[in-house]
């Protein structure tokens, strides 16, 4: 729980910076390009993020790191604080966050579909269309195949499931006749 409220500060802090600088997309791409460093190496994760390695040589380590990246100074400064602090694990925590209070001030939602197979283009934009006209917010979706639920599409956005897959078809209907048998 102090690891999501930590999270909550600092990615609310950057984005209030970046709203204010207009720089929301920039500090965006930079977390994000920042967020795949962390991701592919466990030991630059472990580097800035390991309480027995100095803080000294934890700002050494992240400089080094930051020489080689056009990103922007604002946010190498923000970088520089959130590794001084000792809060480089939460950082893949505060990227999310972020993310998601720029898709609110931006009247977006996200969701991820998943199909047994992949889906058109067509099939894509009119799916968007459908959960916009719903929902009445702009929907960034992220495709996943997943060959067991056999047909159908399941899609899941803040934390609601909308199933239409044949497996949960098939569900109902063993419900539907187990409910009647025991009638």
């Amino acid at each position: 729980m102090k690891s999501d409220v930590t999270a909550q500060h600092y990615a609310e802090a950057l984005f209030g910076i970046g709203k204010s600088t207009g720089k929301l997309a920039v500090f965006q791409s930079n977390a994000e390009d920042f967020l795949k460093l962390l991701q592919g190496s466990r030991d630059l994760m472990t580097s800035l993020s390991h309480p027995n390695i100095q803080r000294g040589q934890r700002r050494a380590i992240l400089d080094a790191v930051l020489s080689k990246c056009a990103y922007d100074k604002v946010f190498g400064n923000f970088l520089r604080l959130v590794v001084e602090r000792g809060r480089a694990m939460y950082f893949p925590r505060m990227v999310s966050l972020f993310v998601g209070l720029r898709d609110l001030d931006d009247g977006r939602v996200r969701g991820t579909v998943f199909s047994a197979s992949p889906l058109s283009l067509v099939q894509k934009n009119k799916l968007k269309a459908k959960i916009q006209s719903v929902l009445g917010h702009e929907v960034a979706l992220t495709e996943v195949v997943d060959s067991s639920l056999i047909g159908g599409l399941r899609v899941e956005i803040d934390g609601r499931v909308y199933d239409n897959t044949v497996c949960r078809q098939l569900e109902k209907l063993r419900e539907s006749i187990v409910a009647g048998v025991h009638q």
